[in-house]
């Protein structure tokens, strides 16, 4: 393999100002908006390659996303190009779990396309998609999202922070979440991540409650109630409610309780749905990027069991 060239675009995202070249989000993965940029990377030859449907789908979209590969940068995949789009297709879905912690946001990526070029006269085209798609948090997908040229640097930012971070404390997206050693937060994490692509609002606040039991309690005695005190204490001590809190994770923690038990949701409940599912997202959103802004807050969640009771017993009885 002489050259590799990746193309796709994120669907339903817009940047909102125009980017001279491209911005490189993580390492290997670019983005432009820039028209220039569209037509050096468009070429008629990658049109006939990829057929008029899909060419004029990229040659149309608000951006595009790109990387360019050559031996020396990919030495080990350079016999199995296939494997490489694999590759990049898990770095994209972890961008857009982590682009979560940015906004809410249901960006997708239904075709990726690597162009192999061996010699001038022999190439091969690979392609993939993301078969996962994720929705905003009150359920609904269409909606477009839009990013400022600083938000697509935090976002790289954040990306690198988060996985970074699961890295060292292997709980990376490729191990077993139930396994000894796998970090509160890591498991939270992958919760959080079932709940965005659930289609189903129930399961959706399901996987949220989930997500929070993971990281605020630590035994199943009074767990609704319990769970809902902490987070209103963490996040009061963010400056909201705690009597909204509370009654916000009681409301999410009824409707799980309903849905592990087989049992039915009035008409009331189920027209509350999106705002639950919506305000579960937006706590959850806050709560991760609070552990992930402060070190030692981290260090405790990720500690022990003992660490994490002795932190809400001094927070909830203020010594």
């Amino acid at each position: 393999m002489n050259q590799a060239l990746l193309i796709t675009s994120f669907r339903h995202l817009k940047i909102t100002e125009q980017i001279d070249e491209y911005i490189e989000i993580i390492t290997g993965i670019n983005i432009t908006n820039n028209k220039s940029i569209f037509k050096k990377l468009l070429t008629p030859k990658l049109a006939q390659a990829i057929g008029f449907l899909e060419f004029d789908y990229l040659l149309n979209a608000p951006n595009i996303v790109f990387g360019e590969y050559d031996n020396d940068t990919l030495k080990d995949m350079e016999d199995h190009p296939e494997v490489l789009l694999l590759a990049i297709i898990w770095w994209i879905e972890a961008l857009f779990r982590n682009a979560w912690l940015i906004k809410d946001h249901a960006m997708e990526c239904d075709a990726a396309f690597l162009q192999v070029n061996y010699n001038e006269s022999h190439s091969q085209l690979f392609s993939n998609y993301l078969a996962a798609r994720p929705a905003f948090s009150d359920g609904t997908y269409s909606e477009e999202i839009l990013m400022s040229i600083d938000e697509l640097k935090a976002w790289g930012i954040k990306n690198d922070q988060i996985e970074s971070y699961l890295h060292t404390k292997q709980s990376s997206s490729i191990s077993f979440m139930m396994e000894k050693g796998f970090s509160r937060t890591g498991r939270a994490l992958k919760f959080i991540a079932a709940a965005r692509n659930s289609p189903n609002l129930a399961f959706r606040i399901t996987h949220y409650c989930s997500a929070l039991e993971t990281l605020f309690t630590t035994d199943s005695a009074e767990l609704a109630h319990k769970l809902s005190e902490r987070v209103a204490f963490f996040l009061g001590a963010q400056g909201h409610s705690k009597e909204k809190v509370f009654s916000n994770i009681k409301k999410a923690y009824t409707v799980r309780s309903k849905l592990t038990h087989g049992d039915t949701l009035s008409a009331k409940q189920i027209e509350e749905l999106p705002l639950i599912s919506r305000t579960c997202d937006q706590h959850l959103r806050e709560i991760i990027n609070t552990l992930f802004s402060q070190e030692q807050l981290l260090r405790v969640f990720d500690s022990h069991n003992e660490g994490v009771e002795t932190y809400f017993h001094k927070l909830i009885l203020n010594t």
